[in-house]
């Protein structure tokens, strides 16, 4: 489990991204992307409302504050673009088993994004003491399916809730440590 000392980082890096924590200033920028019906279709998406994303915002900061699980906002290094999203949450899962998600711009899909901020993010969950991620996705969702199975998740289970089926991911990060 995170403990206070070993709390994700607020910033990562990869070859193409920089990942950082979300702050109040970032509502607008980020709006545009849970606005959007092709790039939010999880949860309560799409956001009709900047309020909801400053919601969103300060729900993260929480969740980071008290329990070191990080949601980073992704943009890519070499010009600052905001692509989207990828973190740790617990809205299925919990501190010590929590969720990982990342959401990325419609038009930017499909050129390794996710996979790439998903790999840098599981790895600082490693590092912070985190052993167990699962991750929940819609079965119609075949690209974010192949994301989460290429950085090794297995289905355990799929369930109904209120917008349909859902697939429970899980993963061991002991061997990532």
């Amino acid at each position: 489990m995170v403990t206070a000392d070993r709390w994700m980082r607020d910033s990562l890096r990869t070859a193409r991204l920089a990942l950082r924590l979300p702050v109040a200033s970032d509502a607008d920028e980020l709006h545009a992307i849970f606005s959007d019906p092709r790039t939010n279709t999880i949860g309560d998406g799409p956001f009709t409302s900047p309020d909801q994303t400053a919601h969103w915002i300060a729900r993260r900061q929480a969740l980071y504050a008290e329990h070191g699980l990080a949601w980073y906002l992704v943009r890519a290094i070499d010009g600052g673009l905001l692509l989207g999203n990828c973190g740790m949450l617990t809205t299925r899962g919990t501190v010590a088993e929590p969720e990982i998600g990342y959401m990325i711009r419609s038009s930017n899909q499909g050129r390794g994004y996710a996979s790439e901020a998903a790999e840098a993010v599981l790895a600082e969950a490693a590092a912070a003491g985190i052993e167990i991620v699962w991750s929940t996705i819609r079965p119609g969702n075949l690209a974010s399916c192949r994301v989460i199975e290429r950085a090794g998740f297995h289905v355990q289970r799929t369930e109904n809730d209120r917008k349909g089926p859902l697939r429970y991911y899980k993963r061991s990060l002991r061997e990532a440590a």
